[in-house]
């Protein structure tokens, strides 16, 4: 082979390509961000943030939002609800030139948003079953209704991965991708994952199926991998006799930091959004008298009433949405099939090294979770279709449903037990359902936007965090289009530019300089950037020692070393969480906070990790608040009591088991009840005994009669003497099987059901 003779021009020719291909490859990684912008200079302090845009000292007080909620003035759009797809909504509207108000009734992002899985998943259960529908059946009679139904679906899961892609790679502040380990004992399963034969083979499938997955997401999360059966018992030791695992990446976030996030950055770009004011009714006029021009309003705080005028007015109330339409048309039909699903939180060690698994069908076919978040562990969910209602609270039953569920999960070699949950909470998914629909026809879980042509009223329902933003996007082309000259002074969607509050600046060693400059400890310091980003040193400026006395005191070698290893700043709000004092008079002065129970729920998320905790944290968090607020004591007390009802209603690891009807518990449980029982060591239980047990276990006999019977009918031995494997085969069998099965179909969420296919029959108005 001869080589081209190497002349000067080539020479030059070749450098040139050379270092065109060299400083791309070899460009420094930070140079842009996600949205292709060039990154500004890591951040050394909080006062920097003033002259980048995310000021949050420039944000107007509540006080003022409202005076101009209230002025009379006409705004080009008044979106009505500020979780996560109405504070999105108002921050798209907002950057597109529009004069923008949002009222919330509670806090921000306090209801559906702040209470999901925590996860921003890019829908793979959701592209399984589109598959699994495709190979069905029906598509042979119906190819075309088939095909179309899976390319929707497809498509859909492909905006969430872009997505998801978006939100991890632009706000790193706040979303983090975490593995996910999907564990198979066999190489074939039987019945079924997602109820169809294909998917026998999935544990053969599925390391090529999460590459396909992550090919959907442009590879930006890190890539799938393979576990083998040692590496797998060696990350979860919790569970039983692995074959191997594949592992793929979701991403996950503090979901109510997230929409408060989004809603303070609304507000600095403009927008008028206030919290605690509640939307009543509808102000109507124009030609007709029925176009809806303005909403009426009640500042909750104060009970003042007065009117909001909009060109245009979008409902974004989530599983709410129902009762808002009825505002104005009571007999409306309902568009909202809302699902609740509710979440245990379990000790940190179950999800070891922060990962998490997921059981995609359990001894009893259904889908667990379990899901590494905030050092503890998150473990759902259920799917109960019910009507919304704002409370947290989740029954018993459904608790002690999870926990046994979730101990089927586990190996033999660990305890779980009731007493293990330490917080449990209920949230909505708010599935829309075409009111005009035949009474079976299908639930979507897709989002609808809609117009009432009469009224002029437009409104969102449905979708998922993971496209918050492409749908407040899509909203707001569709609400402008819908107005027409009005709002034709709108101008094109840069929301994929935006950076949230706190993002400017952040990069992966922030935590570090926060150490370094305040003194704060390394887990508070991480706690913070995740939570704030940047704006965490304006949250150390306001920090305390933690040490009493006014100076920070140290014990430091004759270099000047520090040695005692404590005395950081920062006082703790409750001593196992990295919460401080701090954080309260933050959100008090910059975040529009107002309430206790809302700086104990949504803006540090300690009732959802450890129910207890948070009820022993209100009196301080109350005098903290009431000293920066300027409460009278009247004031405080009131706050309190609402914080302590409101935090009341999170499950804990104390049962209440008024009006439960679940007796099934889980072998360590009722090992311990008859242990304690068994003051004698005798081994058995005789009838008084098996009484004892049954009131310790929630469910006591109804008289001396029944004990007797219920005895005879476990004492399958017939010598008068109860053993352990006696007491707990009759408790979780015959005892509870009926109830049992009865709330195992109302509640369970398999991986079937918990995507689009729902064939629900919400069809009551």
């Amino acid at each position: 082979m001869v080589l081209p003779r190497l002349t000067p021009l080539r020479g030059a020719a070749g450098l040139v390509v050379g270092g065109v291909v060299g400083s791309v490859l070899l460009r420094k990684p930070e140079e842009n961000d996600f949205a292709g912008a060039p990154l500004k200079r890591k951040i050394q302090r909080f006062q920097s943030l003033v002259d980048r845009g995310q000021d949050p000292q420039s944000l107007r007080k509540r006080s003022e939002m409202v005076a101009a909620l209230k002025s009379g003035e006409e705004f080009d759009v008044l979106i009505v609800g500020a979780g996560c797809t109405g504070a999105g909504a108002a921050l798209d509207a907002a950057t597109r030139g529009l004069k923008t108000a949002c009222v919330e009734r509670g806090d921000f992002a306090n209801e559906t948003s702040s209470r999901s899985s925590k996860l921003i998943w890019g829908g793979f259960k959701y592209l399984q079953v589109a598959f699994a529908e495709l190979l069905d059946r029906k598509t042979l009679t119906a190819p075309v209704s088939s095909l179309q139904k899976f390319i929707s679906e497809f498509l859909m899961v492909y905006e969430c991965c872009q997505e998801r892609s978006w939100l991890a790679g632009q706000q790193p502040h706040l979303v983090e991708y975490v593995p996910q380990a999907v564990p198979f004992k066999t190489l074939v399963q039987w019945p079924p994952y997602f109820n169809h034969p294909f998917y026998s083979i999935l544990p053969i499938l599925a390391y090529p199926a999460f590459v396909f997955y992550d090919l959907l997401a442009g590879f930006n999360a890190p890539p799938a991998y393979v576990m083998s059966a040692r590496e797998t018992k060696k990350n979860f030791p919790q569970l039983e006799a692995p074959l191997y695992s594949a592992v793929y990446c979701e991403a996950m976030h503090n979901d109510a930091r997230t929409g408060t996030a989004i809603a303070l950055t609304a507000a600095m770009k403009g927008a008028t959004i206030a919290n605690y004011v509640e939307m009543t009714g509808f102000v109507h006029g124009g030609p007709d008298g029925a176009t809806a021009t303005g909403v009426t309003c009640v500042d909750k705080l104060t009970g003042e009433q007065f009117v909001v005028k909009a060109k245009a007015i979008v409902l974004a109330t989530g599983p709410f949405l129902d009762s808002v339409r009825r505002m104005e048309d009571p007999g409306a039909d309902k568009a909202v099939a809302a699902a609740a699903g509710c979440h245990i939180v379990l000790p940190g060690y179950f999800t070891p090294g922060g990962m998490g698994f997921c059981e995609l069908r359990n001894s009893r076919g259904a889908t667990m979770y379990f899901l590494p978040w905030l050092g503890n562990t998150v473990v759902g969910s259920t799917d109960k279709k019910c009507d919304a209602t704002s409370s947290p609270h989740v029954t018993e039953d459904e608790i002690q449903y999870l926990v046994n569920e979730a101990a089927s999960c586990l190996s033999s070699d660990i305890r779980l037990r009731r007493s293990d949950v330490i917080s449990a909470w209920q949230g909505w998914r708010p599935l829309y359902r075409d009111p005009n629909a035949p009474p079976d026809a299908p639930v979507s879980r897709h989002h609808a936007i809609g117009h009432d042509e009469h009224t002029g009223v437009s409104f969102i329902c449905g979708g998922k965090w993971s496209t918050y933003r492409a749908m407040a996007e899509e909203l707001i082309d569709k609400v402008v289009a819908f107005k027409g000259a009005p709002l034709a002074h709108a101008t094109p969607c840069v929301s994929k530019e935006i950076k949230l509050l706190g993002g400017d600046g952040f990069h992966d060693l922030l935590h570090v300089q926060l150490v370094q400059a305040y003194n704060v400890s390394t887990e508070v310091a991480k706690h913070l950037c995740h939570a704030y980003g940047t704006a965490a040193f304006h949250v150390c400026e306001l920090a305390q020692p933690s040490l009493s006395g006014a100076r920070l005191q140290r014990t430091v070698s004759r270099a000047g070393v520090p040695t005692d290893g404590g005395g950081h700043m920062g006082r703790r709000i409750s001593p196992s969480y990295p919460y401080i004092e701090a954080e309260v008079l933050y959100a008090c002065r910059h975040e529009l906070a107002v309430s206790v129970k809302d700086m104990l729920t949504t803006r540090m998320r300690l009732a959802f990790l450890n129910s207890e905790a948070a009820k022993q944290a209100i009196p301080r968090v109350a005098a903290l608040m009431a000293e920066e607020l300027g409460w009278s004591s009247a004031e405080k007390a009131r706050q309190v009591k609402v914080a302590q009802e409101y935090i009341g209603e999170f499950g804990g690891p104390v049962a209440d088991k008024r009006g439960a009807t679940l007796k099934a518990a889980t072998f360590t449980d009722l090992h311990d009840i008859f242990l304690s029982v068994d003051k004698a060591n005798a081994g058995y239980l005789d009838e008084k005994q098996l009484g004892e047990a049954a009131a310790k276990l929630g469910f006591p006999f109804r008289s001396d009669e029944h004990r007797r019977i219920k005895f005879k009918e476990a004492d399958r031995s017939e010598n008068g003497k109860l053993s352990e494997a006696e007491f707990i085969e009759w408790w979780n069998g015959r005892n509870s099987e009926k109830s049992r099965l009865a709330l195992h179909k109302t509640v369970m969420l398999d991986a079937a059901s918990e995507v689009a296919i729902d064939k629900s029959n919400a069809s009551a108005k």
